[in-house]
């Protein structure tokens, strides 16, 4: 009888330590699972990048009721490259001493968007019906004019010079090819564009606040600031 009370015993004890260490083993791995579970959101915290929360307008239009979002541009620190500080600079500079008929209606459009100050107001008063250089009274339907870039040099952080340029094609005439300088002044700032094709156009604020060019040959006779 004390025999078989002492194997009962002994079955009653495996049963409760072995619950015992079956539970402390599964508390320990739980603890482990629940620390590298940690670990794994920590890294995806560290490896994704900030979410930003901007707030946007929405224009509505009261004939259509179409809604468009109102989009806002700003200098990112690329614009502080001197490369993408040249591109634009050869864009603008080519889009606004260009001259073909085929895109002259978008084109300057696009340039005086881009354009603010004297800038701004010298393009205006040039491409005005009156003005003395108005561009198709001078060039007409058949002309056109191809622009080159040959260099840019920085003067400093808002002005620039650009070498290029200017071949004048006329119907059974020989090409003109006349050289000119631009000083050109410019900032990359913020900009709150009513599409989005505008801010894919120029997104990053890029704006020219002062603009004269100079013929680098004395013969030329249509340098105009």
């Amino acid at each position: 009888m004390s025999q078989r009370s002492d194997t009962v015993h002994r079955f009653e004890d495996e049963v409760f330590f072995g619950l015992q260490r079956r539970a402390a083993l599964f508390g320990w791995m739980a603890g482990l699972s629940l620390v590298v579970a940690l670990c794994a959101v920590g890294a995806m915290v560290l490896m994704l990048p900030l979410k930003e929360i901007r707030p946007y307008v929405v224009m509505v239009d009261r004939q259509t009721g179409e809604s468009e979002l109102v989009v806002s541009t700003r200098p990112a620190d690329l614009a502080e490259t001197d490369a993408v500080r040249q591109a634009e600079l050869v864009r603008y500079v080519t889009e606004r001493e260009t001259y073909d008929v085929a895109d002259n209606r978008e084109r300057i459009p696009q340039v005086l968007a881009a354009s603010e100050n004297q800038a701004a107001a010298s393009l205006r008063a040039l491409w005005t019906r009156e003005a003395e250089q108005y561009p198709p009274a001078i060039y007409g339907e058949d002309s056109l004019i191809r622009v080159k870039v040959r260099s840019v040099a920085m003067l400093n952080d808002a002005t620039a010079q650009v070498r290029f340029t200017r071949t004048l094609e006329q119907p059974g005439l020989q090409p003109v090819v006349r050289a000119f300088v631009a000083t050109v002044g410019f900032a990359f700032q913020p900009r709150v564009e009513r599409t989005l094709e505008a801010v894919w156009r120029n997104p990053l604020g890029f704006s020219v606040t002062s603009y004269r060019i100079d013929a680098e040959t004395l013969d030329a006779a249509d340098g105009r600031g």
